[in-house]
């Protein structure tokens, strides 16, 4: 199962050999707070390096709430809850959803602060555009890799949007739970649904819809991400080779 193959890509040899750099720096903060003081100076490279450490770092914390999101999306009970099955189901699809897109637009974060572009500038709206611009002649192979994760959830796209700009997530079996758990009494057309099938049966068929279309996208970003962090790796060997040398 996918769920125990748990990838920290901020342990990629190519961000670890960052590590000294990122540690210099933090060293520097403790000091300075200690000493009373509210600022520290760090160097280009140790801000650089701090920066593409707290990228991957929003990277991975967004595939571990994912396989949380994944956890609960495999309950069949929310015991001790005033809300219905369906409403927790509901609810971990729009959080999955939220955080899925989000990987894709911290990893143009991750590339634009790889090329020591403004943070200004790649977290506005519009910021993936011109990551892309410099992208595409920088490194045509993360721009490639970045391209493709976009493709890998383009079917997701919609429900997402409609999440985040219009409404909750729904489905055509969520829908029927939620009759079910909303009728008053034993209603007649509620009868007629759970004579074809019961409710625990709908239930296990919405949870293994959500988990075959949501968890198999799982490894794809995750390896397209790792791509994505070995293409770039050349930018951080060299940087390093000039700080060593100077």
């Amino acid at each position: 199962m996918y769920l125990r193959r748990v990838v920290i890509h901020f342990e990629n040899p190519n961000i670890k050999q960052l590590s000294p750099l990122v540690t210099g720096s933090l060293s520097k903060a403790m000091s300075a707070l200690s000493k009373g003081n509210n600022s520290y100076r760090a160097s280009p490279l140790e801000i650089y390096a701090q920066d593409v450490f707290s990228r991957v770092a929003e990277i991975d914390n967004a595939f571990k709430n994912m396989r949380i999101t994944i956890e609960y999306l495999r309950k069949t009970s929310y015991n001790n809850s005033g809300y219905n099955f369906s409403e927790h189901h509901a609810f971990h699809i729009e959080n999955f959803l939220l955080r899925l897109t989000s990987v894709v637009d911290r990893s143009y974060l991750l590339a634009g602060s790889t090329m020591l572009m403004e943070n200004e500038k790649i977290e506005k709206m519009g910021g993936n555009g011109k990551v892309t611009k410099k992208l595409v002649n920088f490194s045509p192979t993360s721009n490639t890799i970045l391209k493709t994760m976009e493709e890998k959830i383009e079917h997701l796209r919609l429900p997402r949007n409609k999440v985040a700009h219009q409404a909750g997530f729904s489905s055509k079996n969520l829908c029927v739970l939620q009759i079910i758990e909303n009728a008053k009494g034993e209603s007649i057309s509620v009868k007629q649904i759970t004579d074809i099938m019961t409710y625990d049966e709908i239930k296990n068929v919405v949870i293994e819809e959500s988990i075959e279309q949501y968890e198999n996208v799982l490894p794809l970003i995750d390896n397209l991400v790792k791509e994505l962090i070995d293409s770039l790796s050349f930018v951080y060997t060299g940087l390093l080779k000039n700080h060593t040398s100077s």
